[in-house]
């Protein structure tokens, strides 16, 4: 196994991602996974190349590999479970996510997203409650904030979603 080029290969791929040259990063990837193939973080990576170039079932499975690989990391978890939202797969979703927050119970992002499962499925207070704690647990999360403000409308506390809405505002300015 030559790791030097498997390296090479890794940074050839996050300069073609950088600039939106996505196949060309999973050509990389996978040139790399052929030396390292027990490697999460190159799996974790592929799997978010190949979800960028609107390969999901690939990213689905590239991702799974790489949660197997790192029992402890949660990301690639929470980027299965915002897939399956996308593919309108909600039940599959928030089974990933919950799995992401058994690895780390403060993970914004699957906090956030779990939160966004417990809103199309019309369970408005569970959601509020996911995504205030995605908020805390990283107060920079614009998308916590904004999910924040729909959920309060939707539960009709037009004043705490309006202060939501406005910390949102404030985060992208």
């Amino acid at each position: 196994m030559d790791i030097g080029q498997a390296s090479r290969h890794a940074r050839l791929a996050l300069l073609a991602a950088e600039n939106g040259r996505h196949e060309e990063a999973i050509r990389h990837y996978r040139d790399a996974l052929s030396l390292q193939p027990h490697s999460a973080a190159l799996r974790y990576n592929l799997g978010l190349e190949l979800s960028a170039a609107g390969r999901n079932g690939e990213a689905l499975a590239e991702l799974k590999k790489a949660a197997e690989l790192d029992p402890k990391d949660a990301d690639a978890l929470n980027e299965c479970g915002r897939i399956e939202i996308a593919e309108n797969r909600l039940s599959s979703a928030a089974g990933f996510l919950e799995e992401a927050l058994q690895r780390n119970p403060e993970h914004s992002g699957a906090l956030n997203n779990r939160g966004v499962v417990d809103f199309l499925k019309g369970r408005y207070a569970d959601a509020v409650r996911r995504f205030r704690a995605a908020a805390e647990s990283s107060p920079s999360l614009a998308d916590a904030w904004y999910n924040l403000a729909d959920a309060l409308d939707e539960c009709g506390d037009t004043d705490a979603a309006a202060e939501a809405r406005r910390h949102f505002e404030e985060l992208n300015s």
